[in-house]
């Protein structure tokens, strides 16, 4: 079952209306479970191909439960280690010799987020930082959430808890008219900015082959580059307005995956905006404890932010790897570990030289905000090229561009990105300020979404479009 689509948008309707037949928490607790166990099996005839993820599911929660009885350091690193080891095995990473791998196909939609789910328990459990002892049922419901499984976001457990509380309010009329709208505008997201996006792009990067001349094959670089994370951006937090929608008629408060990322004035606040929740969790279990661990060892407060730089590098390599099998994501990761840990090294040598109060005043300058953030855009689209071209494919492309024509492409890139979110920025803000009564009012409001409904139903019937793809579905 694909989402977004009409499918799942009837079936999350009739999980809804069940659901909110009862306030038992126990009903709401089977109803919302055979509604994964349903969504998870709409994807395969064959009952086989769920069996190894239904054994990553199984250590998962036999690791829980031998934490929380048994404190032991040794036994849990040997569990975190295991569990890593079989998402590895079973997501098939380049490194695995293929002779060790399955023999045959199975189900692996959402692994990715279960993973991180699973460790993020197995972890707490140890730390005895969960809300509580986590039963069978709510371990199932929070891993297999249907409306977060194929894509996130990635939710903590103590706020999935919230949903299966006894003083669990009903939806309100403002609750449901909020969850629609954030339905109708990621639908519009997915199904109609986004295609045309990605058309674009696939245009671009048709053009690039051909017989352009150096500045023209420059100028179409840099809109190659450029065009492919803004795509991104429709596609993915689309998939997220959806979901979150939809699970406000289940009473599940999913968390906020995006906010303006193309304001970021650098990358280390870029991904404070991006993958919001991915984030969180690698700042969560993976920068803070190499950041304690090192400064345990050397407790300067002159080494404090070297130290962050270390250990942003490791965490955000992380990220590029867990994007994918292959060594174009490795790159991946290296650019954008790269990307954080360069830029709280400049924040660092910028304080020491200039001191908080001059560096403030320097980020506060609006000349300087519109360059950092020009810069931040363009070092994510470069580094974006691994997420969706092979090495072959990036080389073809450095060999169709030369020296010069790379270097023109990269600097048509950083100026017009500064332009053009600086122009954004200043709407947003004259937009903001401005209030815009009129547009803020419940007939304005009305027509705007009568006005996305109407376009995604027409794109539906007249282009009989499939149900939209999810570039993050497959990780």
């Amino acid at each position: 079952m694909t989402v977004p689509s009409y499918e799942f948008l009837g079936f999350a309707a009739i999980v809804a209306i069940l659901i909110n037949l009862s306030t038992a928490p126990k009903w709401r607790r089977l109803v919302f479970l055979v509604a994964n166990v349903l969504f998870v099996a709409s994807f395969t005839l064959d009952p086989r191909q769920l069996f190894p993820f239904a054994g990553m599911l199984a250590l998962g929660f036999a690791s829980i439960k031998f934490v929380q009885v048994r404190k032991s350091g040794a036994g849990f690193a040997a569990l975190l280690v295991a569990f890593v080891a079989l998402f590895c095995w079973l997501k098939s990473y380049a490194f695995i010799p293929h002779g060790w791998l399955l023999p045959f196909p199975y189900f692996v939609i959402g692994m990715s987020y279960v993973f991180f789910r699973v460790m993020h328990l197995i972890i707490d459990a140890f730390q005895d930082a969960l809300p509580d002892r986590v039963d069978l049922l709510s371990y199932l419901n929070y891993t297999l959430n249907f409306t977060t499984l194929t894509s996130g976001p990635i939710q903590f457990y103590r706020d999935y808890r919230r949903a299966e509380s006894d003083d669990l309010p009903s939806l309100s009329a403002n609750d449901m008219l909020r969850g629609a709208s954030r339905i109708v505008v990621g639908f519009f997201k997915v199904s109609i900015i986004s295609p045309i996006l990605s058309s674009a792009h696939a245009s671009s990067v048709a053009l690039l082959g051909g017989g352009l001349g150096p500045v023209d094959r420059a100028v179409d670089a840099a809109f190659m580059t450029a065009i492919f994370p803004v795509y991104l951006y429709y596609n993915f937090s689309g998939y997220t307005d959806f979901v979150i929608g939809v699970a406000t008629f289940l009473r599940l408060t999913l968390p906020e995956n995006f906010n303006n990322p193309f304001v970021a004035e650098g990358f280390i606040d870029f991904w404070g905006r991006w993958h919001i929740t991915l984030a969180t969790w690698v700042k969560t279990y993976i920068y803070n404890p190499i950041a304690i661990s090192l400064m345990r060892r050397a407790p300067s407060r002159r080494s404090e932010g070297y130290i962050s730089v270390i250990a942003y590098f490791v965490a955000f390599f992380f990220v590029g790897i867990w994007h994918g099998q292959t060594t174009s994501f490795v790159f991946l990761g290296f650019m954008l570990a790269l990307g954080v840990s360069v830029n709280k090294l400049y924040q660092i040598v910028m304080i020491a030289r200039l001191g908080r109060p001059r560096y403030r005043a320097l980020c506060g300058s609006a000349v300087y905000a519109a360059l950092s953030r020009g810069l931040t855009f363009t070092w994510f689209s470069v580094s974006s090229l691994w997420f969706w071209c092979t090495w072959p494919q990036v080389q073809a492309i450095l060999a169709s561009l030369t020296a010069p024509g790379a270097v023109l492409a990269l600097v048509l890139l950083f100026a017009s990105a500064t332009v053009l979110l600086a122009a954004l920025r200043a709407l947003d803000v004259t937009v903001r300020t401005a209030g815009a009564p009129f547009l803020n009012s419940a007939i304005a409001k009305t027509a705007w979404y009568t006005f996305l409904c109407a376009m995604i139903v027409s794109a539906t019937i007249v282009l009989q479009a499939p149900a939209p793809h999810i570039v993050y579905r497959g990780f």
